[in-house]
């Protein structure tokens, strides 16, 4: 039964969209509709049904449609008429949504200092001025993404970026490369904006605008409030200079009253749902329904809003303009939900003013934060007239004071790209400064005023990585601990995962706790209350200090002044750490009664294969050996008594080279005790296996590169010990 509705629904959306699917060459214009009509049919796919993508299913495969009212019908007969219908689930009007303000006066800034710094953002460039791994979707107008403010600073999509009218990456947008448009095709749309098809395609840039007298710009403002390029030495300054932006037009060109650009809820909808799966961290929205208005509180709107809160996306939603006077009080959806954390509801603040309620802003229980809005200056279309693409909007609106807070997370996400949504929210909230009451007694700046300066500084550090000591994962519940300059800053407990172990260590900031981190300053982990390597530095401007795979261990300390090693009583392996000399002088320090030392040599031949063993019996007639001399720091085998051997530590300088030979070479370590990785970092790539023979045991030890660390037998070369390894060919080897 479901199949059979699904594909009557897919007939229905062919007749009723067929004209309107146009826009190829050689097509007659289509004929704009009466309305439009969503509609979910029973697909038996829900919003819980996720992905292996970890998704869940598109608007469409969970049955949404976006139907055409036939001619001689309502939107309202139309959708009462589909609600009778088996098989479907939900059927209702659309409404519209408007965008939260237009600008409409041309300006080149002198300057924004006054209301940039209000919210301190200019010390908030000091730690972070964006980044191009924070991607931010702009649902608007569209962006004039040829403006010279936006170059380099455009999302794109790496796949369906042709002209060809092929949907290469099979998202439901053709050649969407800089991001994709959602715009139903109406009668107001199709006279005013000359639109002549719904189709979802790559055509994103903005329409909005007519002339220098009408200059429109609304999406273009909008994102250049959040990315324009800055330290450019011209134009504006955005407050991220260097995210990119993913234009998803949602709002034809302003064929609404007044020439407001207007869009339809479920086209939102689309344009959230295809920002969140092609990688948006940011979504802004500058629009809202009208105040007062329940028309815009619709499922499949809850949906997406869902599916970007589960996904970890913030979206920054303007709290839509009060006209003054008006009965309607409240905020415009989708500002106005208040069970999504992830959802931030913007309302308007009168930089004019003192940052006083702006009388242009709706209010109200959903407002989460207030920015300045008045007089902003931003980008303007590049194609309407003006010597210069700039203006400034001389009205207000909340669609302004959004991108504000936009462009605060984005820049808090480019500082540490990796703590969760709900902290960036809260370090806002806590650094959000207090907002003066309005004259009506109510919400209408949540938190605050955004303070974004303090809110970048109150960024934390987190690193995560293995906990070892001695390059071995510890146990689980192991207490680990960050320290800067004396202050603890941090502290957690490693977690065990079958043989490995994950710790994840937020480290506060200055701005947080005095004392603790701020750039250049240093970051001492301790493991089980021993100082682990390596050390960390806080990252000064640009950057991020989310750190990830940082594997952090401790180390025995190197030998002392005198260096043991123990023997088995059979044969062990040991180094030569007295001076180079004749045998058996040289060995002096070996206990007796020992019996024979055996020097492997790469070089010697065996049955005419390279690699073979050098002797020295101690007893046996001079003949019998072919090895008289023993350099300082060889490696060799000794057959002696059960005891340890001890040596003067003969302190290696750091950078001591040997020669290794293709096959196996038996070598002395006398660099740093390190990670395998980091002790053979001059060979990298050269070798194939390091072995390690276990004196007191009797047992071989074994690490290949590449392995699970859990297979390997070791982590790490240690100082003044004995090891084997494998080559592909001659190399140096040099130990730091």
């Amino acid at each position: 039964m479901r199949a059979r509705w699904l594909a009557l629904a897919i007939m229905v959306m062919v007749v009723g969209l067929g004209a309107a699917a146009g826009g190829r060459p050689g097509r007659a214009v289509a004929e704009a509709p009466e309305g439009y009509v969503v509609v979910q049919f029973d697909t038996g796919r829900t919003i819980e049904d996720l992905g292996p993508d970890g998704l869940p299913p598109t608007l469409a495969a969970r049955g949404y449609r976006q139907l055409q009212v036939p001619k001689g019908k309502t939107a309202a007969q139309f959708a009462a008429e589909l609600r009778q219908q088996p098989g479907v689930l939900y059927a209702a009007e659309e409404p519209v949504v408007y965008a939260a303000a237009v600008p409409d006066d041309p300006f080149y800034p002198a300057s924004q200092a006054s209301y940039l710094s209000s919210i301190n953002a200019p010390a908030a460039w000091d730690l972070a001025t964006g980044s191009h791994e924070v991607v931010v979707a702009v649902l608007d107008t569209g962006i004039d993404y040829t403006h010279p403010e936006f170059a380099g600073r455009l999302w794109e999509n790496p796949i369906d970026n042709q002209t060809d009218g092929i949907d290469r990456d099979g998202n439901g947008c053709i050649n969407d490369r800089y991001g994709c448009r959602f715009v139903n095709l109406t009668s107001a749309n199709q006279a005013v904006c000359g639109y002549s098809a719904s189709t979802p395609t790559g055509a994103v840039r903005d329409d909005h605008g007519t002339g220098p007298t009408n200059i429109g710009s609304h999406g273009t403002m909008v994102a250049g409030i959040i990315g324009a390029a800055g330290n450019n030495g011209v134009g504006i300054t955005g407050i991220a200079w260097n995210v990119r932006l993913m234009p998803v037009k949602v709002l034809d060109c302003g064929s609404g009253p007044a020439g407001a650009p207007v869009g339809s809820p479920f086209n939102v909808a689309q344009g959230i749902d295809y920002a969140v799966r092609m990688g948006a961290r940011i979504i802004n929205l500058s629009l809202a329904t009208p105040a007062g208005s329940l028309s815009g509180d619709i499922p499949y709107l809850r949906e997406v809003l869902q599916t970007a809160q589960d996904q970890g996306v913030i979206v920054v939603a303007a709290a839509g303009n009060h006209v003054p006077g008006s009965s309607e009080v409240g905020t415009g959806y989708p500002a106005a939900y208040t069970q999504y954390a992830n959802l931030i509801a913007v309302g308007a603040a009168d930089n004019l003013n003192g940052n006083s309620w702006a009388p242009y802003s709706n209010y109200g229980p959903a407002i989460d934060f207030a920015a300045p809005a008045s007089k902003l200056a931003s980008t303007a279309r590049t194609d309407v007239g003006l010597a210069n693409p700039y203006a400034t909007d001389d009205s207000g609106g909340t669609s302004f004071a959004a991108p504000l807070v936009s462009g605060m997370f984005a820049l808090m996400m480019s500082r540490n790209a990796k703590i969760n949504t709900s902290e960036y929210i809260d370090i806002a909230r806590a650094t959000a400064s207090a907002a003066p009451a309005a004259p009506h007694g109510q919400n209408w700046a949540g938190s605050g005023i955004i303070d974004i300066g303090p809110a970048v500084a109150r960024v934390p550090m987190t690193i995560t990585g293995s906990p070892m000591r001695d390059f071995r994962d510890v146990p689980g519940g192991t207490a680990l601990e960050a320290w800067v300059e004396g202050t603890l800053c941090g502290q957690t407990t490693a977690q065990a995962f079958g043989l490995l172990s994950r710790y994840t260590l937020r480290v506060k900031p200055a701005a947080e706790t005095p004392g603790c981190g701020q750039p250049g300053k240093q970051v001492l982990v301790l493991i089980g209350g021993a100082a682990a390597t390596p050390l960390l530095t806080w990252g000064g401007q640009n950057a991020d200090i989310g750190l990830s795979n940082i594997d952090v261990s401790t180390v025995s300390p190197p030998p002392g002044a005198v260096v043991v090693q123990a023997l088995n009583g059979a044969w062990s392996n040991v180094a030569q750490l007295e001076a180079t000399g004749q045998l058996p002088a040289a060995a002096a320090s070996l206990p007796m009664p020992w019996n024979a030392i055996y020097r492997w040599d790469p070089l010697k031949r065996l049955l005419d294969k390279p690699g073979a063993y050098q002797r020295f019996y101690r007893n046996a007639p001079a003949y019998v050996s072919d090895m008289g001399t023993i350099n300082q720091y060889d490696a060799y085998w000794v057959d002696g008594p059960p005891t340890n051997v001890a040596s003067i530590n003969p302190n290696p300088a750091p950078g001591r080279s040997i020669q290794l030979r293709k096959g196996w070479n038996n070598f002395t370590y006398t660099g740093a005790s390190r990670a395998v990785g980091d002790a053979l970092g001059s060979i990298n790539g050269k070798y194939q296996q390091v072995l390690q023979f276990d004196n007191p045991s009797g047992t071989w030890l074994s690490f290949l590169p590449g392995q699970p660390r859990y297979l390997n037998d070791f982590g790490g070369l240690f100082t003044l010990k004995v090891y084997w390894v494998l080559v592909s060919e001659d190399v140096t080897l040099v130990m730091n």
